[in-house]
């Protein structure tokens, strides 16, 4: 693959960033979670997408599958939980850009065949872009330091509900990332998984020859990866 990938992870340390300057010659885009909400707004083309909380597939649901009807996702990584017959319809449909996480991960010799049972959105997207063969993966936003906020109810379910739209979320670079009626899955609580998770993906990639550099102003998560303020980005 000729061109870089970057993979946008949403954190708060995005705000401001000028996603229209990036050089679409050099540069493929993959969004994850509810950032095709910013996209959609603003206008931006991306590539691909990548969601595997079952609750906000199922709450965003519609939206995900307007993306791909108006084919503005190449090819979209996911888990099978969360959706509903008719989309699942449209994913047959679409099958070609398609991707199930269970799938991948019992097929060998991808990136997927070695993950283990610890794995969150962003080390799935990190995943995701060498499956798709890219050999240079930039990383933004990947922030690590969620916040927890107070604008949002437990259901019977256990999930989260979002009852009230925040203005300035810190976990996130834009505002309405989440609106009134979402639904969210609680942050993880198996301890340290979204640091492993990360340094897992780094591991497998740096073993492949894929190079990442993580453009952000916090402290590096392993060795193997190059860390650098997010002004260094050239776009």
């Amino acid at each position: 693959m000729d061109k870089e990938l970057i993979v946008v992870c949403n954190g708060a340390s995005l705000r401001n960033f000028d996603f229209k300057s990036i050089d679409r010659d050099k540069y493929s885009i993959l969004i994850t979670g509810k950032a095709f909400r910013y996209f959609r707004k603003n206008h931006i083309d991306y590539d691909y997408y990548c969601c595997i909380d079952d609750a906000v597939s199922k709450s965003c649901e519609w939206e995900i599958c307007r993306e791909i009807k108006q084919k503005n996702i190449k090819c979209l990584l996911t888990v099978t939980a969360g959706w509903s017959v008719e989309t699942i319809k449209i994913f047959h449909k679409n099958n070609h850009k398609i991707g199930f996480l269970e799938d991948l991960k019992k097929k060998e010799n991808n990136a997927f065949s070695q993950l283990e049972d610890k794995y969150t959105t962003g080390s799935s997207a990190i995943l995701f872009g060498m499956f798709l063969e890219y050999k240079k993966i930039n990383i933004l936003g990947l922030d690590n330091d969620y916040v927890n906020t107070a604008n949002w109810r437990i259901r019977p379910d256990e999930k989260r509900e979002i009852f009230k739209d925040l203005v300035g979320n810190p976990n996130y670079f834009f505002d309405n990332y989440e609106r009134t009626g979402d639904v969210k899955n609680a942050p993880n609580n198996i301890e340290n998984i979204h640091t492993d998770s990360i340094i897992k993906a780094i591991d497998i990639a740096d073993v492949n020859n894929i190079e990442l550099i993580n453009y952000n102003n916090k402290k590096s998560f392993s060795d193997n990866i190059k860390t650098l303020s997010l002004n260094k980005f050239d776009n």
